[in-house]
């Protein structure tokens, strides 16, 4: 079955002409595994939504869109803890055990939040 980001790599593709085998080479990876990440059968690796990107020479606005798309086709979140002082470590490993217990409100206040912060960048 094709997923959202299925369709979005199948119309880029197709928009600039390429096999799925032509943006497969292009991005770097098997025909096979991009095939599966499209049918939503395989998970994306963490840098695939950069790779794209690039490989297409995306805008902010559609890198962004992409990488919902990516984040959306995941099973999982990884968070890279490298270089964080221990108080963000523990942070972020509170968020991850609590994740699945919070109400909705309260995960719409943390986005709001969030949304906050990202509107600064």
């Amino acid at each position: 079955m094709l997923t959202s980001l299925g369709r979005y790599l199948r119309k880029l593709r197709i928009d600039r002409g390429e096999l799925l085998k032509e943006m497969a080479d292009r991005i770097g990876i098997s025909s096979a595994m991009l095939s599966s990440i499209e049918n939503g059968k395989r998970n994306p690796a963490q840098d695939f939504a950069s790779k794209v990107a690039d490989a297409y020479g995306l805008d902010a606005t559609e890198r962004g869109k992409l990488s919902e798309l990516v984040a959306e086709n995941s099973e999982s979140v990884s968070i890279g803890l490298k270089g964080l002082v221990p108080q963000d470590q523990h942070l972020a490993f509170s968020f991850a055990r609590s994740f699945a217990d919070l109400s909705d409100s309260e995960k719409k206040r943390i986005k709001e939040v969030l949304d906050e912060a990202n509107s600064h960048d």
